[in-house]
């Protein structure tokens, strides 16, 4: 698992989540990065997760995996999602829905 330099958050180490570390590299697109909301997120097939916001082109930047927890808290409600799923809401008021898709090669976990 990859990770990006440590650098601080504003929520308790107590709070996290996730199994990942906090520095866990992971992407979100500039639109998430601009303020809109995660609305998509892929745990992809190969552990890394992404976060955006359902648009189409959406070009990722890599941030860690702590970020994007402090842009939206309700990512917690994800910390278990299995590799190769993927969650979606209509808006931030709503519930995710979870998934398995089919990577690039054609397979699904």
């Amino acid at each position: 698992m990859e990770t990006v330099e440590v650098h601080p958050h504003s929520f308790s180490s107590e709070s996290w989540p996730f199994a990942d570390p906090i520095n866990t590299l992971a992407y979100a697109s500039s639109q998430v990065l601009n303020g809109r909301p995660i609305l998509l997120v892929f745990h992809d097939h190969d552990g890394e997760w992404q976060f955006l916001t359902g648009e189409d082109r959406e070009e990722c930047k890599i941030i860690c995996l702590g970020c994007a927890f402090e842009r939206d808290a309700a990512l917690a409600g994800l910390a278990a999602m299995p590799i190769g799923w993927m969650a979606y809401r209509a808006s931030m008021d709503k519930s995710w829905q979870c998934e398995p898709y089919e990577d690039s090669d054609g397979v699904e976990d």
